[in-house]
C-alpha cells in the first residue's frame, strides 16, 4: 500500500526560477519544513546530476527515517524526481513537473509523492495520509511564498 499526494500550485515566478529554487536540494530543508526534511546530503558537487545518491533526513509524526536516494530524472527546467528507501523499509518517491503557465509569467508546479509502507506500518496509513496531504501543501504553499516574495530580474 502507498499514501500518494498530488499538490498543484500557480506560482508567479518564470519556470526556470522556479525550478532552480527546487533542484537545490541542499536548501530543501528550508521550505520543506512540514514533510519534516531536516537534512539532505549530496555525494556530488556542483551541479547535481541524474543518477546521484543522496542522503535524505526526515523526523515527522514522531517518527525519524534516513533515506537512502537518489535523482531518477532531471530535465531543467521540466522535472525533478528521486526515489529512495528508508532501513524500515518506508520507500518516498518525489516528483516535481513544472510548465510556463499560458498567458502570465507564472509557473504550474505539480509536485507528488508516493510513500509506500512495508506491512507492519499499513495499519497506519489512513491516520498518516491526511497528515502526508496536510504537510505537502504547507510546504508547497511555503515555497510560493519564497518565490513571490523575491524581487523580478
Amino acid at each position: 500500500m502507498a499514501i500518494d499526494v498530488v499538490i498543484e500550485a500557480r506560482i508567479g515566478r518564470p519556470v526556470a526560477d522556479v525550478f532552480a529554487h527546487i533542484a537545490d536540494i541542499d536548501r530543501w530543508p528550508e521550505w520543506l519544513i512540514a514533510s519534516g526534511i531536516v537534512k539532505v546530503v549530496r555525494s556530488g558537487a556542483a551541479p547535481l546530476v541524474a543518477g546521484e545518491p543522496l542522503t535524505v533526513e526526515q523526523r515527522a509524526a514522531g517518527r525519524a527515517g534516513t533515506f537512502a536516494a537518489s535523482v531518477t530524472t532531471l530535465e531543467p527546467p521540466g522535472r525533478l524526481a528521486l526515489t529512495g528507501k528508508d532501513g524500515d523499509g518506508v520507500s518516498i518517491d518525489i516528483a516535481a513537473e513544472l510548465a510556463p503557465a499560458a498567458g502570465a509569467v507564472a509557473t504550474d508546479l505539480r509536485w507528488s509523492i508516493r510513500i509506500g509502507l512495508p506491512f507492519r506500518y499499513r495499519i497506519f496509513e489512513s491516520m498518516a495520509a491526511p497528515q502526508v496531504q496536510r504537510a505537502a501543501a504547507l510546504d508547497i504553499e511555503a515555497l510560493k511564498r519564497r518565490l513571490e516574495s523575491v524581487a523580478a530580474d
